[in-house]
């Protein structure tokens, strides 16, 4: 599940509040699994 142009990841604690948009995707041969990891230690969920 390579990472996207335009996905939005936000971190699910809400007294973060820490959001990343990808600017540039990773190429479709990327076989990355796993979402980005917050600074304040949340794995980030993908926006809707």
């Amino acid at each position: 599940m390579p990472f996207r142009e335009g996905e939005v990841y936000r971190c699910p604690d809400e007294n973060c509040g820490c959001e990343l948009t990808v600017t540039k995707g990773a190429p479709v041969t990327c076989g990355g699994q796993q979402n980005p990891t917050c600074c304040c230690g949340q794995t980030m969920v993908k926006a809707a």
